[in-house]
């Protein structure tokens, strides 16, 4: 996809993640964040189209902010690939957020432009 296409602006920013895809919990880092999904580096593929758990845990500065409780929002697995020999990328793109979702993500991106 190219960049012309996308709706929400990425943010190049690796935090820690974890995904939940019902029997497991995944550990990730993000590859880069927007207001409507995140890319994601895993060790474990993820399948198109499933809907998974992500949190996120938000650092400013790389360092996890202690009145920040990590984002969590339910997402759908819009793509994934093999990177290399044992990790794997995919996109996901948030369901719907509720208004404290939203608010804490947008805190977070706008700390990323300063």
């Amino acid at each position: 996809m190219s960049s012309d296409k996308r709706v929400h602006r990425r943010y190049a920013v690796e935090v820690a993640a974890e995904v939940d895809v019902g029997a497991d919990v995944l550990v990730a880092s993000t590859m880069n964040v927007s207001n409507g999904g995140v890319g994601l580096s895993l060790d474990r593929p993820l399948e198109e189209g499933k809907t998974v758990g992500v949190m996120l845990f938000l650092t400013q500065d790389g360092i996890e902010d202690p009145d920040e409780e990590p984002f969590e929002a339910q997402a759908e697995v819009m793509w994934a690939t093999e990177q290399e020999a044992g990790r794997y990328i995919a996109g996901v793109r948030f369901g719907t957020l509720d208004r404290s979702q939203e608010e804490q993500l947008q805190r977070f991106l706008v700390a990323l432009e300063g």
